[in-house]
């Protein structure tokens, strides 16, 4: 074959490669979390330190909620039966609390960043 058949090859392959992997890693950067009767679920989310990841809240309350993290620098309102992504950079190892800013007797939770 031409030296330029090897090279479209290559790339076809490349790209197959990495397109079959982007969904395993999507998933694995995603964490799902639920606000319900009154608290988060899970209390405990564990994370890959050094990799960005996504917090997908679902609020299954009857009222909104403030999803907030004073160390993460994020706070977002989910509505009733909504859900929000809440983006996070690369964490250091290390535990991250957040909370329900509009509720404040609700228990907190952390990430764990391992």
């Amino acid at each position: 074959m031409p030296r330029s058949s090897f090279e479209g090859l290559a790339l076809v392959l490349g790209i197959m490669a990495v397109a079959s992997l982007a969904p395993a890693q999507a998933d694995e950067r995603s964490a799902p979390l639920r606000y319900l009767n009154g608290h988060f679920e899970p209390s405990n989310l564990v994370v890959a330190a050094n990799t960005p990841f996504q917090v997908q809240v679902t609020n299954q309350d009857g009222a909104a909620i403030e999803f907030e993290s004073f160390e993460l620098h994020r706070e977002r309102v989910v509505r009733p039966g909504e859900t929000i992504t809440v983006f996070i950079p690369a964490l250091h190892p290390g535990e991250y609390e957040f909370f329900d800013d509009f509720h404040h007797d609700a228990p907190k939770g952390v990430i764990v960043a391992k």
